[in-house]
């Protein structure tokens, strides 16, 4: 929005010089000033990426995560997320409400959450899928994904998951994650 300036160029000549009025177009347009760069400031303090706090918990209740987690943490950690992990499990969850049911989308956003790591899924024919996870994780992380916080899951289908160390131990693939008989790791 321009400002008193910009408006006082656009009087007559006869009001340019006017301080009176020139007084008067200031007071009545600082309230519109100042509506203008506290929506402004919106935009940062309710980034993903940059909020913070409050800022977080109404994303939180507009994505539909909140903040307090259903369940014990392991290693004495609070169920009431900090920032980071809040932030992490907010990121989690758009990635799963946009979602389209396929196994490369999951790793999509799997690479996009945990660069450098990586899920392998075993169809078990029965309903069920075991998913081993590979990848640099602290206890939280663990437990959201092991309380199905993260990897989002079709209905009626039973994931197991488990945590494998890297390379695993696999026939007919060699990588990074998976090797055979010398190297692999068995899960």
């Amino acid at each position: 929005m321009p400002d008193a300036l910009y408006y006082g160029n656009l009087l007559t000549s006869e009001w340019r010089t006017a301080p009176k009025m020139l007084a008067w177009l200031a007071v009545n347009l600082q309230p519109y000033q100042d509506a203008l760069s506290c929506i402004s400031s919106f935009l940062s303090a309710f980034d993903i990426d940059t909020a913070v706090g409050p800022q977080l918990d109404i994303l939180g209740a507009i994505i539909g995560r909140p903040r307090t987690l259903e369940f014990q943490p392991s290693n004495g950690v609070s169920p009431v997320l900090d920032d980071i992990a809040y932030r992490f499990l907010l990121k989690a969850r758009i990635y799963w409400n946009h979602w389209d049911g396929r196994t490369a989308s999951i790793l999509t956003m799997w690479k996009l959450l945990f660069p450098g790591g990586t899920l392998i899924f075993t169809d078990n024919q029965d309903m069920s899928v075991s998913i081993y996870v590979a990848g640099a994780f602290t206890s939280i992380t663990k437990d959201l994904i092991s309380n199905g916080y993260i990897i989002p899951r079709p209905q009626a289908v039973l994931y197991n998951i488990r945590f494998a160390n890297l390379p695993m131990l696999g026939f007919d693939r060699t990588d990074e994650f998976v090797s055979g008989l010398d190297e692999g790791l068995f899960t």
